[in-house]
């Protein structure tokens, strides 16, 4: 395996895009009028619960996407929680969609400005994008592009493509998994909730550093707007990453954009090491042909079997070095079929094992973090049963009878696919930094139109209001501000707080220094948060008032702190009032030369 701390990802042919989804401000769901809020009592109190299994249908060119088909595989009995207050039978999948919510499409229009897109949809036409995991009670979601071909500007200057931005239904929130992840519990009150998708291209982003730059943007961009919402989970990125001689995996569930790094590295170590697997297996004399579903009972070699489980295993001719491949730090070849193997059939992972994990050098051993299913002996008596020859490989599993034989049929065909290379797939991220296997990636065939929603046309005269309307984007603030001293770590401080309307006020309307605007905008308000206390009361006309003071010399800077820790205390009529008073006292405070957090008091000339 590829060292993933030292990596050219230039030589590697890194190519990375991704697919930010972000929750919108609306008063209702996308195509009903339950309010677009969460309750957090709905997990514990439900007021129903009902309960449904998927199956796939045919597309629109008579064939089923093979990520569907996968999804169906798993079985999963999906339990839904609900509310009269957040679901109506919309959600619950039993009356058509209501009227589709216009705020959410001019919100679509204006990110879409924002992002400089220049190709509109002047026809915005729902479509049916399937989703079998549960989490959508149709077993679709409903979507629609509102723009494409637009870009995103970077600190550097270079432009990153954005190829579409859409508006679509946010999907339920799982609550747990039972039954080895067989059954698999949502909320619905997240459902149906109004959410953007940005979607970068691919070709524009060569390392991680990029991509994280990339992402941070985008979301800086989002909240120079009052479109956003704010908050824990209201903001997911999926990522796109392949390599030279590789194929796409979609990296799901990304949350902090700091382990993105090494995301991206533990992806291209995995993507190279199976390319390095596909190009020694050319060379064998190995032919996929060969491995055959033929499942040995090798039930009687264990003791320790409960009531109705059984163990088999299936005979991998000349591919053990190949199972005890390192793909990922920790991680081998075989461990990654066994990944794939407990998310469709249930089997746990240390469940199954493979030849050559009891051995001194294998990855597990190497890893040391799980006690070794069998022991070297017992390994030996399996290759006695299978008649094995040198370099002769195995894989295993125990539990019940019907999964079990599920795992064999999965993991031979997961071995044939090794000589195709790396294969196209939804992954889920771990902490660790690795990843694991989700589904295999959907087709064109998910995509077809909506038979229940007709078109909505939408007027480019408005979508031109719109892009002249748009505020300064952060780059723009940047360049703007970057040569009177502002930081551009200040400058997202600003856009993060929603600073930035009052920062301007200061900078360009009295002239305020930089540094002492961004003392009363971003350092001194977050002090006072720390210490306990919410600055959110001070108004932008004190504030405006605090630095014509500061500047006339009327009040000094080292008493900003304590001024406006008592500002905060205090109710926004008396503001006055206190500033005043500092005022009043400004020249009194030198010669008693007191302690600036101590004065003044409520006494003094000013009471």
């Amino acid at each position: 395996m590829i060292d993933p701390d030292n990596i050219d990802y230039q030589k590697m042919g890194f190519k990375a895009g991704l697919e930010i989804h972000h929750q919108l401000k609306s008063k209702r769901k996308l195509f009903c009028h339950c309010p677009a809020d969460l309750d957090a009592d709905l997990q514990k109190h439900p007021q129903f619960t009902f309960h449904r299994r998927f199956r796939a249908v045919m597309g629109e060119m008579g064939d089923f996407d093979p990520g569907m088909l996968v999804e169906v595989e798993k079985g999963y009995l999906v339990i839904y929680h609900g509310n009269d207050d957040h679901v109506c039978t919309y959600e619950m999948d039993e009356t058509p969609p209501f009227w589709l919510d216009m705020e959410s499409v001019d919100s679509g229009y204006h990110l879409a400005a924002l992002f400089n897109c220049t190709s509109p949809s002047e026809e915005v036409v729902i479509n049916r994008k399937q989703y079998l995991d549960g989490s959508i009670t149709t077993g679709f979601q409903r979507t629609m592009i509102i723009a494409r071909d637009g870009h995103i500007e970077l600190r550097s200057g270079k432009k990153v493509k954005i190829t579409n931005i859409l508006i679509e239904e946010d999907s339920a929130r799982k609550i747990k998994t039972e039954d080895n992840g067989r059954t698999v519990y949502y909320n619905l009150d997240r459902l149906g909730v109004p959410l953007t998708e940005i979607i970068t291209d691919h070709l524009d982003v060569d390392d991680p550093e990029t991509l994280v730059e990339t992402a941070r943007m985008i979301g800086l961009n989002l909240r120079t707007t009052i479109l956003a919402k704010r908050g824990i989970g209201v903001a997911r990125q999926d990522v796109n990453i392949s390599i030279t001689g590789g194929d796409r995996a979609e990296l799901k569930g990304v949350q902090d954009l700091g382990l993105l790094p090494k995301y991206c590295a533990h992806e291209v170590c995995r993507q190279q090491a199976l390319i390095d697997i596909q190009i020694q297996l050319a060379s064998s004399q190995l032919e996929k042909e060969k491995f055959q579903h033929t499942y040995i009972d090798i039930s009687h070699l264990f003791d320790d079997l409960g009531e109705g489980e059984k163990a088999y295993c299936i005979r991998l001719p000349g591919f053990e070095e190949y199972l005890n491949t390192e793909i990922q730090p920790g991680k081998d070849f075989g461990f990654e079929i066994f990944e794939k193997c407990n998310l469709i059939t249930g089997i746990h992972y240390y469940n199954m094992f493979h030849s050559g994990e009891a051995s001194e050098n294998s990855v597990l051993n190497r890893r040391g973090t799980k006690d070794l299913l069998i022991t070297q002996g017992k390994d030996n008596e399996i290759r006695e049963v299978l008649s094995l020859e040198p370099g002769d490989g195995y894989i295993a599993a125990m539990g019940p009878e019907k999964p079990v034989l599920h795992t064999m049929k999965i993991s031979i065909e997961r071995c044939k696919q090794a000589f195709d290379g790396v294969p196209q797939e939804t992954r889920r991220v771990l902490h660790s930094g690795n990843n694991e296997f989700l589904r295999v990636i959907h087709g064109k065939g998910r995509l077809y139109p909506d038979t229940d929603t007709p078109p909505e046309p939408y007027p480019m005269e408005k979508f031109e209001v719109v892009k002249k309307k748009i505020a300064p984007r952060p780059m723009e603030l940047f360049r703007k501000y970057e040569a009177v001293g502002l930081s551009f770590t200040n400058l997202e401080l600003l856009i993060r707080d929603e600073k930035v309307p009052i920062f301007q006020k200061l900078v360009d309307e009295i002239k305020a220094p930089v540094s002492l605007a961004v003392q009363l905008t971003i350092e001194i308000p977050r002090w006072l948060r720390r210490k306990g206390k919410d600055p959110e009361g001070i108004s932008h006309f004190t504030t405006i008032s605090i630095a014509g003071n500061i500047m006339s010399n009327k009040i000094p800077r080292k008493h900003l702190r304590p001024m406006m820790k008592e500002l905060c205390m205090a109710s926004k009529e008396n503001h006055d009032k206190i500033i005043a008073k500092w005022i009043c006292h400004n020249n009194e405070k030198d010669k008693e030369n007191k302690p600036s957090d101590q004065w003044p008091t409520n006494g003094g000339c000013c009471r």
